[in-house]
Order: C-alpha cells, then structure tokens, then sequence
C-alpha cells in the first residue's frame, strides 16, 4: 500500500473504534417498540414480582438454579454426531451439552466445549412449560418427570418425559433430534381431565449467568454479544448491564430470540409463524432468561394443547444458519460494510473447501482482491510517481510564492494542468479500498470458521494473535520496505509520521488475530511487487 492508503487507513480504523465505541456508550439503538396487539390478562402466579396485567404472562421468577429432592436427580442422554448432552428429570431441563467439533482449547489438549451447565458460574440451560392461574398445579423447575419408553434421545428415536398433577391434568414433553443438525425440538402437551376448563399459557425460555469476558485481543468493538434476536424483520439486542435496570417486553409474530456470544448461539424457534406472542428479555439476580410466551388459551375438559418449540444451539457457522431458512445468520453482523463482508466470507470458504487450509484460502482471497483493485492501484501508484517528478518545481513555487498563498496555489494548479497530473488521482483507490480492508477485517474477527484454525508450522490458530510475534515482524518490515520505496511527503511532519507508521502498525498488530496479519502482510507484499513493477516501466 502507499503512503496515503496506510495513513487514510490507520485514521478510519482509529475513527471506526472511537465512533463504535461511542454509539455503544452513548447512543445505543432504540428498543423497539412494545406491540399493542392480543394483550390479555396475566395468570396470578406466585412469580415474586408485582402482577402486571397489562402484558401477556410470562414464567415466574424462580430460583436462579433447581432445587432438587436428594437421591432423586436422574439425566437423560442425548448424541447425535454434532452434540452432546443430557436432559435434567428435574424440571426436564436441557442443562448439558457439549459441541463435538469444537475444542476449548487446541489439541491435544483440547476437550469439547461445554455450553450449557446446570450448575455453577457457567449456569445455562433451556426449560420450558406452562403458566396457569393460582391453584392450578403445574410442572416447573423442581418438578421430577419420569421417563416413557426410551431413557436417552437419538436421532430417530424421541425421549418422553410425563407428569401428572393429581388433579385431571397429565403433561407430556417429548424431545426429537436429527444427525447432522444442531437443531433440537421440544413439545410440550397437556391433557384435561379435571372436569373443569383449564387456563393455560405456553413459555420456552433460556436461562443464563452472565458470561464472564475472555481475554481480548486490541481490536475494536466485535459484534454484539448477548440477549438479542430476529424479530419480524429487526435485529433486537440488549445488553446485560440494560436489562439489570429493567426487563424488557416485546410483541412479535415471527422470528427468534436467545443468546449470542461471539462463535455460538442458543436461539428459540417458537412455532405457528404469523400468531402474535410475547418475547421477554429479563434480569432475575443473578441470571438473565430470554424467552417467548403465547397468548392465553382456554382449554377445555377432555381436550388437549400441544405446543412444539425448535431449540437452535450451536456454532454461528455461515453456511448452517443460512441452510436452515430461519434468519438466524442475523446473529451475525459485519457492520456497516455487512453487504461486503457476506460475499467475502463465502469466498473464504470456497477457497477453503479447495485448499483445505485456511491461511492459504486467506492468501488466495487476497490476491483476488488484488487483482480486481489491480487498475485502480495502478493508477494510483503513477499518480504518486508524477507526483514524485514534480517535487522539485513544487518546492520553488513555495520559495517564490511563500508569501502570496493564493498565487501559490494557482501556479501549482497551472502545473498540474501543463503536466497533465490530479494530485487527487490517489484517492479514489484509497477510498474504494478502505470498505473492503474492513468488511475483510469483520470476516476474520467474527467467522467461527476460523476458530482454532491452523496455517502451518508455528501458526495453529489464525483466530489468535501469533505466539511467536513472526507475521506481525515481517508484517512491519513489508511496511517499512514501502516507506523506502515511497517518495518521501514534502512536509517534513508528514514524512516523519510515515517513518514511524510501520512501527506503530508492528505494535499494533502483535495482538490482532494471525488471520488477519497474514492477509495485510500478503497485501504489503503483492503491492511491492506491483508498485516495483510500475517504477520500472515509468523509469
């Protein structure tokens, strides 16, 4: 890159995390708004909080953990070849589970991630059920379900877990999974025989401690982790820290909610697209639960209610959530420069698919993004050299005309126009090239795909900084080589601020994932060559 790209990028990139930085502070996005619609009257449960009837019901605040009876805690497991886990008898909770493909940390030391716990400072688990009215008895936390048939779930073969009030209501859950999927549905039913109409309301929620942040790299602000969701149309997020000031409620027909870290998500489906619920984002110190609650619904004696709720929880890789047709790849999001980021991203994993490694997918990536700005640099760099040739009668109309700023800058125009050069012929390269630096730089940072990824040699995880400070050194000396190659900026300040500038870019980098090293250290020498190439032809 020339001396005004690597200025130009280091002051947006600067801008980028101040400006990011800022709007998060001090500018969050506005929530939207609560829906008006279907509101009807919230069930006297014994939640421990206030009865608001003016929204849908939503589950009582319970224990932050189950309370089971001792001896009685039995688990059920569940595999197929994606995850593993276990399924709680006490309050039929999906409180375990494990990603088989993912490592904690590199092998062999590595074990699968563990994302839900059911106990501990991890705590993270799915539950879900019914909400009645006041004297109703109904399952919740601490309830002992037993087994029907199969004491473990399998990919064509369902785990039935039942419970029966003592007073005509029997509840069944029933939990199914697939091979190759990360999806697990979960139907909840009950059956009336108490004589009487039974009030009821269906909820599927996700209750969870707040993670505590991993060590971070020096980059700016990634994506947004936390409660969020997809809900009919909009990307709703709110912040931990928000929601221990006050829960909040929003209405919706369509779409998910969950949790989003930076690599995995835990998102719930719920069924009957197009009906209205309510989705609730809540702080019961300690824990945050994100979860969906239907409308009320009357059920009538001998009849039977049975609701069914999809679970994704796995990796935020591209390709999956995108294959399910659910918008759950609104999980991810590059940022401004999203429309970019996308098509870069499934380049990056076509190029891995051929290669089967993803420092050289990242190197061929860059050489296409070469190639195709290859003009534009082109122009760029002999702009820069007319420029160069220019530089002496530049410094003899600043002698004659030291005095006259006006008459200076009409005598430099008018050799720019005899000579046939825009001072400004770099900029539009500069300007094009940025967007892409950054949609690229939002791929590297965010794609699981590129978690625990090797290159070669000493290079293991090109999500991590490199161990042994290689690329980002070589990174500093391409930088550096440019410099030299570059004519020097008349203003002596400018000139001492781009000697410097590879040093500042070396220490900068030490810490930036080796990815996205790799790719500028590849970029510094493909522009090298073609800046060498260019100051050849012209002489």
């Amino acid at each position: 890159m020339d001396q005004r790209t690597l200025l130009a990028i280091t002051l947006s990139f600067i801008l980028l995390v101040v400006y990011q930085t800022l709007t998060e502070i001090y500018f969050p996005p506005p929530a939207p708004q609560v829906t008006q619609q279907q509101k009807p009257e919230e069930p006297k449960a014994d939640s421990g909080k206030k009865n608001d009837t003016t929204e849908t019901a939503k589950p009582p605040a319970q224990a932050s953990a189950p309370q089971p009876v001792a001896g009685a805690e039995t688990t059920f497991a569940f595999k197929n070849d994606l995850v593993t886990g276990r399924i709680f008898n006490t309050g039929a909770r999906i409180a375990d589970l494990q990603f088989s493909h993912y490592l904690d940390k590199l092998p062999p030391d590595g074990k699968p991630i563990a994302f839900l716990h059911d106990q501990g400072p991890h705590l993270f688990f799915e539950e879900s059920g019914y909400l009645g009215e006041v004297g109703v008895p109904l399952p919740n936390r601490n309830t002992p379900w037993q087994a029907q048939g199969n004491n473990q779930l399998q990919p064509g073969s369902p785990l039935l877990l039942t419970w029966d009030n003592g007073q005509g209501l029997r509840f069944e859950k029933q939990f199914t999974m697939e091979q190759g999927s990360y999806l697990i549905s979960v139907t909840d039913r009950v059956v009336n025989q108490s004589g009487k109409p039974v009030t009821l309301y269906h909820f599927s929620h996700f209750v969870r401690n707040e993670p505590k942040p991993e060590g971070q790299q020096a980059m700016a602000p990634a994506d947004f982790q936390g409660p969020m969701g997809y809900l009919d149309g909009l990307r709703v997020t709110h912040a931990y820290e928000d929601l221990r000031k006050g829960d909040q409620r929003l209405g919706a027909q369509d779409g998910w909610a969950g949790f989003s870290d930076k690599y995995f998500l835990a998102a719930i489906i719920p069924d009957q697209p197009g009906t209205s619920k309510k989705i609730y984002f809540d702080f019961d110190d300690p824990t945050h639960r994100v979860g969906v609650v239907a409308g009320k619904q009357e059920l009538d004696n001998g009849a039977r209610l049975e609701k069914t709720t999809r679970l994704f929880i796995g990796p935020k890789a591209l390709h999956t959530l995108e294959s399910m047709n659910l918008k759950l790849e609104r999980s991810i999001d590059y940022g401004w420069f999203h429309f970019l980021a996308e098509p870069l991203v499934k380049l990056l994993l076509f190029f891995n698919a051929m290669l089967h490694n993803y420092g050289l997918a990242i190197i061929l990536l860059t050489v296409i993004i070469k190639l195709l700005f290859y003009p534009l640099a082109t122009k760029s760099y002999r702009s820069m050299n007319a420029m160069k040739k220019l530089a002496p009668k530049m410094e003899e109309i600043k002698k004659l005309y030291a005095h006259d700023k006006a008459l200076m800058q009409q005598e430099t125009m008018k050799m720019y126009q005899e000579n046939k050069v825009n001072p400004l012929g770099g900029c539009l390269p500069i300007l094009v090239q940025i967007p892409v630096f950054f949609a690229l730089y939002k791929v590297l940072l965010l794609s699981v795909e590129m978690r625990q990824a090797p290159f070669f040699f000493w290079v293991r995880d090109l999500s991590e900084m490199d161990p042994y400070y290689v690329l980002p050194l070589l990174m500093g000396a391409s930088m550096f080589v440019q410099t030299k190659l570059n004519p020097a900026p008349a203003d002596p300040v400018q000139a001492k601020v781009m000697l410097f500038l590879p040093v500042i870019f070396t220490f900068m980098f030490l810490t930036f994932p080796s990815g996205l090293v790799l790719y500028w250290l590849v970029n510094n020498i493909l522009s090298i060559a073609q800046q060498g190439y260019i100051m050849k032809q012209e002489g």
